[in-house]
């Protein structure tokens, strides 16, 4: 009788290198990385899926089915991940594929050929050649002895083996052990190599992307608030002294509040008020920075890149010029553009309309962000 084989997909990393949740990160087709490896194990013949880590309702995993069988916590470290994975699997799963969340574009040929090696051996992992030549360090990390080529191989997840080996193995010699096949190998278990795929990458850095073409949108925002004498004013997160404020149940930064409407409709998030409701009480006098973080994050999830905004300020006051350089500087670090990709200006409307009476303080924004492409209708 054939065996069967569940999965424990890791996806309980804090993505320190990349810079952001690379997990959400949305590919070519909308679905986001860890959806895309829990759907290459499902595809490759997983009987059932466990996931260690916390994923949020974006990633859309209710989609994969009855086949995913929980969501776990995650450990401090990837073999207590791990065997948090392992104690949540039926008591009766025999052969389990271990594999990286962060690997989406693994073919499901490899997770069975993965499977029936170790269902023959007890325990399979995919290999790759080295292309660059290696050297071994020493002790004060100084090169020491040349490794031959033929000899090393780079390894990759999933790595499937008995549940019982994995158990032993990660509980006798998992400390320290960056992968599953270390451990087992050190515990004495024998593990076939099987031949991994180039295009099975670990996304680490953004660079580890895969280069893509990319489309260009542009999001518009407006906003307007009343001038109040009682409050301080705030402008693109700097407080101007001495200068007339403005009415909001935020700190109106109306300059903020424009900008976030221009990214939230360049991956079109819909608007600030859908994301941060005046009615709710806990936004009273909240720092318009932590507005434009979040919308910053959504672009991220989007795969978007803000490449540049354009701002102008419409009123008779403040006066723009002593204030330019302190504005774009902090926009600068809130959207980590370089300050020639942010363009601020103001203008006034001759007298008319309510800025022209200085009742109020309008902003126009508009943000140009690069995005994935979009993704192919069916039938396309």
């Amino acid at each position: 009788m054939q065996s069967t084989c569940h999965g424990v997909l890791v996806a309980a990393g804090r993505s320190v290198r990349f810079g952001a949740d690379k997990l959400a990160l949305r590919l070519d087709d909308g679905d986001t990385v860890l959806f895309h490896a829990a759907r290459c194990l499902l595809e490759g013949g997983i009987a059932g899926l466990v996931i260690v880590g916390a994923p949020g309702s974006e990633h859309g995993l209710e989609r994969l089915g009855p086949e995913l069988l929980a969501v776990v916590p995650g450990g401090k470290e990837r073999v207590d991940s791990v065997l948090c994975g392992l104690a949540a699997l039926p008591v009766d799963a025999d052969l389990v594929a271990v594999h990286d969340a962060a690997r989406p574009f693994c073919h499901p040929q490899l997770v069975r050929r993965l499977c029936a090696a170790a269902a023959e051996t007890g325990a399979a992992v995919p290999l790759l050649p080295s292309v660059d030549s290696l050297i071994q360090l020493d002790g004060s990390g100084q090169p020491s002895t040349g490794l031959t080529r033929a000899d090393v191989r780079r390894v990759q997840t999933p790595q499937v083996a008995r549940r019982e080996w994995l158990l032993q193995a990660l509980g006798s010699h998992g400390a320290g052990a960056t992968d599953e096949s270390s451990a087992l190998l050190a515990a004495g278990f024998p593990v076939m190599g099987v031949e991994g795929e180039e295009a099975n990458i670990k996304i680490t850095r953004p660079t580890d992307l895969p280069s893509r073409p990319r489309r260009t949108v542009v999001g518009q925002g407006f906003d307007v608030h009343r001038y109040d004498a009682s409050r301080p004013l705030y402008l693109g997160g700097c407080e101007l002294q001495g200068e007339l404020g403005l009415a909001g149940h935020s700190d109106a930064d109306v300059l903020l509040h424009a900008l976030v409407d221009a990214l939230l409709g360049a991956v079109g998030a819909g608007d600030i008020g859908e994301h941060f409701p005046p009615s709710e009480a806990r936004w009273a006098d909240a720092d318009s920075t932590i507005f434009l973080a979040h919308a910053m994050g959504l672009v991220a999830e989007a795969g978007g890149r803000v490449e540049h905004v354009d701002l102008c300020l419409i009123g008779e006051q403040p006066r723009l010029r002593p204030y330019k350089a302190l504005i774009v500087g902090r926009l600068s670090q809130l959207l980590e553009l370089p300050a020639q990709s942010i363009n601020l200006k103001a203008t006034t409307t001759e007298g008319l309309g309510f800025t022209g009476r200085r009742e109020g303080l309008a902003v126009q924004a508009l943000a140009t962000v690069t995005l994935p492409p979009l993704r192919e209708r069916a039938g396309d």
